[in-house]
């Protein structure tokens, strides 16, 4: 289990851009798990869901506040 914690720990690093690549990504990249118009309605659901945000939002905030040069536009 120690690969699967050290790429939930990767990814929770990761910026928002990047992480929302990897969220496109991931049915190509287990297309047995992840049925083409399943992954699409996730997507394309519009609830909201500001807990989630939050978090995304200071986990950016702290990743760009100790990665200045790897945020820079």
């Amino acid at each position: 289990m120690k690969s699967l914690q050290e790429i939930e720990e990767a990814i929770a690093k990761l910026p928002a851009k990047a992480r929302r690549q990897l969220v496109r990504d991931i049915p190509a990249l287990c297309p047995d798990a992840f049925p083409a118009d399943g992954w699409d309605a996730i997507l394309h659901d519009a609830t909201p869901r500001p807990a989630l945000a939050s978090l995304l939002d200071k986990l950016d905030a702290e990743y760009q506040q100790n990665h200045p040069l790897l945020c820079a536009p």
